[in-house]
């Protein structure tokens, strides 16, 4: 639970794709240029591993015959980077990429951007989903982005276990059973009753994060007050809690090899993830292809990730940039881009092509995509403030501490509260 595709590929690449990413700082396309916008006719595009698929890159190509077009893979702290090439001035790409998870603080930075609605992003506003859209939009109006992918929320489970320890395990059975998360934790039981040593929980920050993003309400308001301590935080720190003391919690840090190996095992064999986590399952359990099936978690779905296209304040020809970044973010690119790392289309109308519509080999034939793309439509928007990782944090290392060294969930609830509250005031949010 709660693990990040793309913090795993900052280390590897994945090994499925066609394009195969393994070098920090690494080039692909048909530009001569290593950094920076380069000649009149160069454009670079800066992103992460995994990076664009060798088809949208010919796409891009074939579409403008007239440019020379590069995309330059970032490994490290892509967040970093940006901050310190925008500061310095010089070395800008034509177009970049922005973490769904840094939107926030590029929002406070709008004069890094190109403001897309002198561009055209008007135009094509109605293309994509509009919470979406919305996160990249800073408070003045500017749009600073045009959404990449969306990660919406649901439940990954290895059928063949879940059917050996007598559970309801096709996909409509299951998620009828688990509606709620007091059924999800009974199911939890009942599994590792019947396959001792079997856990329903990779941890409980992961029920945690799923969870308090269920309220539709995070840590720090619109008006830049700390909400952290109110009673949609304590409700999901008290569920848990409770997953823990129910004995389901497998209590594994993500991205670690113990985690990899409970996943390949099947001693883990269910997980909540976005529609990307089908990558990590890829890269963690490579030999369960087909055992695998998704279907609707406890509550409503949230969103976990989802990244952005902007072009930067002071590329040679912005223009030019908002053509090629609206080309390779269309619907038809998202679809090919879906078949390629897992990312779920934040352009609607992707959502019934059949490079996304298809069915999954991995996930034993199933359509995946009904179930992500019935979950995008209930997500409840989540204001993100520029400091919001900074004071969850807290919560997330106190809920460890329950976890690993049996602090008492009472005392770590007003510690994390209390370490909360103080980063805050040194953020300059307002605490009450």
């Amino acid at each position: 639970m709660d693990i990040s595709r793309r913090s795993l590929l900052g280390a590897s690449a994945l090994a499925f794709g066609p394009l195969a990413l393994t070098l920090t700082g690494c080039s692909t396309g048909s530009s001569s240029s290593s950094s920076g916008s380069g000649g009149s006719n160069d454009f670079t595009l800066w992103t992460w591993p995994e990076g664009y698929s060798e088809d949208t890159l010919k796409a891009v190509k074939e579409k403008f015959p007239d440019i020379n077009f590069r995309q330059n893979v970032i490994g490290g702290d892509f967040k970093q980077k940006l901050t310190t090439t925008f500061s310095s001035g010089s070395g800008l790409p034509d177009i970049t990429g922005v973490k769904g998870e840094d939107i926030a603080f590029f929002r406070s930075k709008t004069d890094y951007f190109e403001d897309l609605n002198d561009l055209g992003a008007k135009d094509i506003k109605g293309d994509y989903l509009d919470w979406k859209w919305e996160q990249a939009t800073a408070k003045d109006g500017k749009q600073l982005g045009v959404p990449i992918d969306i990660g919406p929320t649901a439940l990954f489970y290895r059928i063949d276990v879940f059917e050996e320890a007598g559970l309801p395990f096709e996909p409509a059975e299951l998620e009828a059973a688990i509606r709620t998360w007091d059924e999800f934790f009974e199911v939890g039981k009942e599994l590792i009753a019947n396959k001792p040593g079997t856990y329903l929980i990779r941890n409980i920050s992961g029920v945690f994060s799923t969870s308090y993003r269920q309220s539709g309400k995070g840590f720090i308001d619109e008006e830049g007050l700390f909400i952290g301590d109110q009673d949609h935080v304590r409700e999901a720190w008290d569920l848990s809690v409770k997953a823990h003391q129910a004995g389901i919690n497998a209590a594994l840090d993500s991205n670690t090899t113990d985690a990899a190996a409970a996943v390949n095992e099947g001693r883990l064999p269910a997980d909540f993830g976005a529609s990307w986590h089908l990558a990590d399952m890829k890269v963690d359990a490579p030999e369960t292809a087909g055992k695998w099936r998704v279907c609707k978690h406890p509550g409503e779905a949230v969103n976990q990730g989802g990244s952005f296209l902007t072009i930067p304040k002071g590329a040679k020809d912005p223009k030019k940039s908002f053509e090629i970044l609206s080309f390779i973010l269309n619907a038809k690119n998202q679809a090919v881009e879906y078949t390629f790392s897992g990312n779920f289309p934040a352009a609607t109308e992707a959502h019934s092509m059949p490079e996304v519509d298809g069915e999954v080999e991995f996930l034993g034939g199933q359509k995946a995509a009904e179930v992500f793309s019935a979950a995008a439509e209930t997500v409840r928007p989540l204001y993100e403030d520029p400091n919001s990782e900074a004071v969850i944090a807290p919560f997330t290392a106190e809920l460890e501490q329950v976890e690993a060294s049996g602090k008492d969930p009472e005392k770590a609830w007003n510690d994390a509260v209390t370490a909360s509250k103080r980063i805050a005031e040194q953020s300059g949010i307002k605490v009450n």
